[in-house]
């Protein structure tokens, strides 16, 4: 049976951007240096948690070391927002999940920006978190591409069994998503639900291109 592995960005793929980790950031920086307003001007996509928080430290002229304890600030934070907030998934995302954790075929990850705890966090609002068997996160790796090597690795060290370049799809919604399937020798899936428009997209030309993750038999389609 050919078997596939289909990993999954979370912010503006599977979750609205809704600036829950830019608040959460903006509280953490208020907290430690009583600073507002640090990340202004500074894009989050496409990015990883600790380049984020790094970038933040030097225009604040902190210590690189802090970015740990930034990070611990974070997550209390962004739990807060989570508990308090409304639905954060996207249109089609559930029914998508729900059929591709259906097939025997197919083993689902992650592969994000995001600190561990960061994405357990996020993806508990919609009890996402259920349909995914490894993933690979910012606090293990801050290239987007190893991210993506590393997903192949525990997916291999986990008994999920061992996938051919053509059999591994990473589905995101940045420019950096897709530049990162292409260095892992992934399958490119873009969808334009976050960071980038479908023009913007198609210029680093993904395998496939979607403007949302419904209806999901056209997504299905692609990925089989």
């Amino acid at each position: 049976m050919r078997r596939r592995l289909i990993l999954f960005d979370i912010d503006g793929t599977l979750l609205k951007p809704m600036g829950l980790g830019r608040r959460s950031l903006d509280s953490a920086f208020r907290h430690h240096y009583g600073r507002e307003g640090v990340f202004e001007g500074i894009s989050f996509h496409g990015r990883t948690d600790f380049d984020i928080v790094d970038e933040g430290v030097a225009k604040v002229s902190g210590r690189p070391a802090d970015a740990a304890a930034i990070i611990e600030t974070y997550l209390d934070h962004l739990q807060r927002e989570v508990d308090g907030g409304p639905s954060l998934a996207l249109p089609g995302v559930v029914d998508l999940l729900t059929r591709l954790a259906a097939d025997d075929s197919v083993t689902l990850g992650l592969v994000t920006g995001n600190v561990q705890e960061g994405a357990r966090i996020k993806l508990s609002r919609d009890r996402l978190g259920r349909f995914f068997r490894l993933g690979a996160f910012g606090d293990d790796h801050r290239d987007r591409g190893e991210l993506v090597r590393i997903a192949k690795t525990r997916a291999l060290e986990g008994g999920f069994g061992g996938f051919a370049d053509g059999d591994v799809y990473l589905i995101g919604d940045t420019r950096s998503d897709v530049r990162a399937a292409r260095a892992a020798q992934a399958v490119a899936v873009a969808v334009a639900t976050g960071g980038d428009t479908l023009e913007t997209l198609s210029a680093d030309g993904p395998d496939h291109l979607f403007s949302s993750l419904e209806p999901a038999d056209a997504v299905l389609a692609a990925l089989a």
